[in-house]
């Protein structure tokens, strides 16, 4: 019997004796073990506990799925302010069940018209505090705007509907996780430079520690504000103009023009098969889904299942793929509409193969091609990502970001919520496709997907983590795919990381679960390790769904190396 025949025989008994005693059965003790979230009607998947509730209540009001998705995704506000929130921006794939139809919206964060090339070199060096905790760090935000267009466009309730649940967890408060703790302790300098040592996100001016509870009662009423004047304030009223005032006091450029003219886009989601699977994901800027489909072709041609999953072969393959992708990706990659992306060349078929007659069994290739742009190579687990379905099938993939936890750690005046630093996702090479400029979206890792499965739904997953965002799902699909796990085993297996930069490889980041025999392997192939602690959050934090219409069941997965939680009825 199979192990996924087995985890679903499990999660069948589990959800009948949920139903008899009208109370879901608790998870295991130890919250890294695999455990599936089960529900028949509804389900919403995100990276705290208190976020996905509210997402379920929306769904259990009888709003849809993108209500959800808005709900929850104004909830990771306050329970998980350091990963995202209305001061960065985004994208989410969408599935409308009636029309039986995918499409994605884009709420990436643009750069200010008085952005250029070389805006963050200073003699003749990159300043990297302009780029992270600098005015000049601050892109236009664009969630608001793309959540108020997924509410207009597909949902039927209103902003000021289901930003409830988003006012209570912050009024509230709650108890700060470890990781809350772990991140506000890493940007501490950050926080009291740009917020000073009375900022909310610190505890009477010292970092917060896990158990302590956090309150946002500026961020509570900045919601209520927005609840009753709309968009409209943040982009062209007096929201804008503290934003303005923040970004400009910082030593930035940011005007009320370029919070005026900011516009989410619509498309046509990036398409292709592997398999009896179709993946649907996002175009660039969001190079997520380009990559993790010019992966998929590229395992294609191997063995996979032969060689087992994280054995050394697979391992050794995998990463020399991840090089050559990241060589395609410094190469290529910008705004669409500035630079010309041969989208199609790079998830055909004869590059797949092209790539893959490169990558030599038991020897790193040792020189990557396309090596003449630097990669911006960013080390923190941003982000966050969240999956919602609904009763009627209509389905929500969304990943949202302020780039570094706590963003830019600029607040403006009287909202309580960050400012992002996604400015640092441009390139530092001037020559770059994604150099900065005027109004420009830099590329982002994301890629929120859904993946069919002979022509249905079948999985939604997306996960943070900045460059491990691509190289991660594509793991976790495979894990499924290929090597029969169920979807919170295929999250929470052991994962690994490389990438490529100026044409050389990187280290191989190995968690410490692989074993001491595969590890020995692979540096005997050339590779040069780093090994990170089991359920290490550098790798992210996925979070997925898996329909099962057969079964009457939806399955989510959260990852345990954040606080992901599942939510269903």
């Amino acid at each position: 019997m199979s192990r996924r025949l087995q985890s679903l025989l499990l999660i069948m008994l589990a959800a009948v004796l949920a139903c008899q005693t009208e109370r879901p059965l608790a998870p295991p003790e130890d919250p890294h073990a695999p455990y599936d979230f089960a529900a028949r009607k509804g389900m919403v998947v995100a990276a705290h506990p208190l976020a996905a509730q509210a997402g379920l209540e929306i769904l259990e009001r009888g709003g849809n799925a993108i209500d959800a998705a808005i709900a929850t995704a104004l909830a990771l506000n306050a329970a998980e302010p350091f990963a995202s929130g209305i001061g960065g921006g985004g994208f989410m794939v969408l599935y409308l069940a009636g029309e039986n139809r995918v499409t994605v919206i884009n709420f990436r964060e643009k750069a200010p018209a008085a952005s250029f090339p070389e805006m963050f070199h200073q003699d003749g060096k990159i300043n990297l505090q302009r780029r992270r905790t600098h005015g000049l760090a601050v892109a236009v935000p664009g969630a608001l705007a793309g959540w108020t267009h997924a509410l207009a466009a597909y949902g039927t309730l209103t902003l000021a509907d289901v930003v409830g649940g988003a006012i209570r967890i912050a009024e509230q408060g709650y108890e700060v996780s470890s990781t809350f703790s772990k991140a506000n302790k890493d940007e501490y300098e950050k926080l009291i430079k740009n917020d000073g040592e009375d900022s909310l996100y610190l505890n009477h001016g010292f970092p917060f520690e896990a158990g302590d509870i956090f309150r946002n009662p500026e961020l509570a009423r900045f919601f209520r504000r927005l609840a009753e004047l709309g968009t409209e304030d943040f982009y062209s009223g007096e929201t804008a103009s503290r934003i303005v005032e923040a970004v400009q006091a910082a030593g930035g450029e940011m005007t009320l023009e370029d919070l005026a003219a900011y516009r989410p886009q619509e498309y046509i989601p990036l398409s292709g098969s592997y398999g009896e699977y179709t993946l649907y994901s996002t175009l660039p800027p969001s190079c997520g889904g380009l990559h993790i489909l010019q992966l998929l072709g590229i395992a294609q041609s191997w063995p996979l299942q032969e060689w087992g999953h994280n054995s050394p072969d697979y391992i050794h393959h995998m990463t020399e793929a991840f090089r050559f992708v990241f060589a395609d990706k410094a190469r290529y990659l910008g705004d669409p509409d500035f630079v010309s992306i041969p989208v199609g060349q790079l998830i055909s078929q004869e590059h797949a193969q092209a790539v893959a007659s490169r990558i030599r069994p038991g020897h790193t290739a040792g020189r990557y091609p396309s090596g003449e742009f630097g990669l911006e190579d960013g080390v923190d687990p941003n982000t966050t990502h969240l999956c919602v379905v609904d009763k009627e099938g209509n389905i929500v993939s969304l990943t949202q970001s302020i780039n570094h936890f706590f963003g830019s750690g600029i607040v403006p005046a009287d909202t309580g919520f960050l400012l992002n630093n996604h400015m640092d996702d441009f390139a530092a090479d001037p020559l770059s496709p994604n150099a900065p400029g005027p109004h420009k979206r830099p590329v982002s890792n994301m890629g929120p997907l859904l993946l069919f499965r002979e022509g249905h739904p079948y999985l939604a997953l997306g996960s943070p983590g900045g460059t491990r965002i691509f190289p991660s799902l594509t793991q976790i699909l495979l894990n499924v795919t290929v090597f029969d796990m169920s979807l919170d085993e295929a999250i929470e297996a052991p994962r690994f990381y490389s990438h490529s930069n100026l044409g050389k490889a990187g280290k191989l980041y190995l968690e410490d679960r692989i074993s001491e025999a595969t590890r020995t392997a692979l540096e005997k192939m050339g590779h040069s390790l780093v090994i990170k602690e089991a359920f290490d959050r550098y790798f992210g934090g996925a979070q997925g769904l898996m329909l099962l219409p057969d079964k009457g069941l939806i399955l989510g997965g959260a990852d345990s190396r954040r606080d992901g939680h599942g939510a269903g009825y």
